[in-house]
């Protein structure tokens, strides 16, 4: 079975294409700007030449795209429909707030420039792919990150709410792979609901899984673990997550920041209270991350660490020789333990 993945980040959108039966090394990847990158770019550059601006498209990631769309609305009117201002905020009279008009879908006015919001931009794999004499295969794995729709409660404490429910009912990285999104994961349904729209536009169908960024990079790190129990660390350019992991991928523990906080704290340290199950939620949420978990307090044998922002002194896992993919490694992992996939 072939594989089209895809790890949707802050900073890059990192692509690989697992052929079957072949060398994983040899099948094509890439490493693009991430789309709310270039969304911020766009949105900016219409901004600067005082042009005004439809939002269409979907919910998707923030960060650098909704900055650039709260800047753009002090210079010129930014108009949006739903799907896509959900981006901002959950809470669209905030959205509303930031100088952004809510409109519906017949919505017309002259000199609009249009500006389409989506992670995943099919076509243009697509088009790449083709040039090469290659196809989208039916099967996708697609890793964002998800905050959870929250318009009243903090989404860095819903979100971690979110992973403290699947984890204590089943403690394993495979269950944050979803064939059936659930309701609270608003970009991801969006992820889903764009690849069904551009499937139906050349009358083709596909098999979409998705997970978060964090957990992909988890599974695909623990490839190169020694021995477990280990401690796994992603190094994100947003997040930073730390979870105690098994061979079988059990969970026990699991630890999410800011990697602009990990920085800037004695962030060992805090690894060595979070093995030993001293950290709490409370005191990781105060600090400005997202929370704790602390499931089973077990003896960890070996620390790896991911991402592209891993800090000196660790040992950085690279099971196939692309420290970049290794998201796209993990997410081919979770989808065997579903799809029986052959071993990488």
């Amino acid at each position: 079975m072939n594989v089209f993945t895809l790890d949707v980040g802050k900073g890059t959108q990192d692509f690989l294409l697992y052929i079957e039966g072949g060398n994983i090394r040899n099948c094509p990847k890439s490493v693009f700007p991430s789309p709310t990158r270039i969304v911020a770019e766009k949105v900016r550059k219409l901004a600067e030449a005082g042009k005004d601006i439809l939002l269409t498209g979907y919910t998707m990631g923030g960060g650098p795209s909704s900055r650039a769309i709260i800047e753009a609305a002090k210079r010129v009117r930014v108009y949006s429909l739903r799907k896509p201002a959900l981006t901002i905020n959950d809470n669209l009279e905030i959205v509303e707030k930031y100088g952004v008009k809510i409109v519906e879908e017949d919505f017309t006015r002259e000199n609009l420039e249009k500006v389409e919001l989506k992670d995943v931009d099919l076509k243009f794999y697509g088009d790449i792919l083709s040039s090469l004499h290659f196809e989208i295969p039916d099967t996708l794995a697609i890793a964002v990150q998800d905050h959870g729709f929250s318009p009243k409660e903090s989404n860095r404490k819903f979100r971690f709410k979110l992973f403290e429910k699947i984890l204590k009912k089943s403690p394993y990285l495979e269950s944050f792979l979803f064939k059936d999104v659930p309701p609270h994961y608003n970009r991801m349904k969006s992820v889903v609901e764009s690849i069904r729209d551009f499937g139906e536009s050349i009358n083709r169908e596909f098999d979409v899984y998705i997970t978060d960024t964090v957990f992909a990079a988890v599974a695909g790190a623990i490839l190169d673990v020694k021995e477990f129990p280990a401690l796994v660390i992603n190094f994100g350019n947003g997040h930073t997550i730390a979870a105690v992991v098994d061979k079988d991928r059990r969970i026990y523990s699991l630890l999410e920041h800011h990697t602009s906080i990990v920085k800037r704290i004695d962030f060992e340290d805090l690894l060595r209270r979070f093995i030993r199950g001293e950290v709490t939620n409370e005191e990781i949420y105060n600090q400005g991350g997202h929370g704790a978990y602390i499931g089973e307090v077990v003896d960890v044998r070996d620390v790896v660490a991911t991402g592209p922002n891993v800090l000196r002194g660790f040992r950085e896992a690279n099971p196939i020789g692309d420290a970049m993919i290794v998201g796209n490694v993990g997410m081919l992992e979770l989808l065997r333990c579903y799809e029986s996939l052959g071993g990488i």
